[in-house]
């Protein structure tokens, strides 16, 4: 094989990488499955699409050696093939959100209606606020911020009473684009909380 060979070929490879996740709904699959593994079904009602369309954006993203799956009885779960392909993803948008004003201006806008001021825990002393990861229990299980605690979105007002008010309230979820953790924000202020959501992309610690 010669020197040339390998970089043409080797680039193709990458290219055909590049192609599979070149999709909005195939980027949104695999983030999804950065917060742990899921079935069709789920991805499909998670990422807004129908359980048709999910499944061939996600048999291209196997093909190209991005997710596995699993079976378990009648069930097939898929999973990212590497969590290297979560860091991917964020890299994504970062050169998005630093390259693309479109971008900047579209979460500005939606953060401006739900009054969802931004903070950077590293910033903060532990003993002044709570880390809150509001994603469901089973994505929290799979992997989470150390030091954070899981209250769902969905199960907000009745496990509330377990946040301090003296404390200030940090929410995260599953990403920039993800708005479970602007909604928590707003109802939490709306409750008297003192909140904001968590400005630096998430590094998960597993439990």
């Amino acid at each position: 094989m010669t020197k040339n060979e390998l970089k043409d070929r080797g680039y193709e490879i990458i290219g055909q990488i590049v192609k599979a996740m070149g999709h909005a709904h195939r980027v949104e699959l695999l983030e999804l499955l950065g917060n742990g593994p899921k079935s069709v079904i789920k991805l499909a009602r998670e990422a807004r699409m129908s359980v048709a369309n999910t499944s061939q954006h996600l048999q291209k993203l196997k093909q190209a050696g991005l997710v596995k799956t699993r079976r378990s009885f009648n069930t097939i779960y898929y999973r990212l093939a590497d969590p290297v392909i979560l860091l991917a993803i964020r890299g994504l948008h970062q050169i998005a959100a630093s390259q693309r004003p479109d971008m900047t201006a579209l979460l500005q806008s939606f953060r401006k209606n739900y009054g969802t001021d931004r903070a950077v825990v590293e910033s903060l002393p532990d003993e002044e606020h709570i880390l809150l990861d509001v994603r469901p229990p089973e994505e929290y299980a799979w992997s989470h911020h150390r030091r954070a605690v899981n209250i769902p979105y969905y199960r907000l007002d009745k496990e509330m009473h377990r946040l301090d008010k003296d404390k200030l309230i940090v929410a995260y979820c599953r990403g920039e684009l993800c708005t479970y953790a602007d909604e928590v924000v707003a109802r939490l202020q709306a409750a008297g909380y003192r909140a904001v959501r968590l400005a630096e992309p998430v590094m998960m610690k597993s439990a």
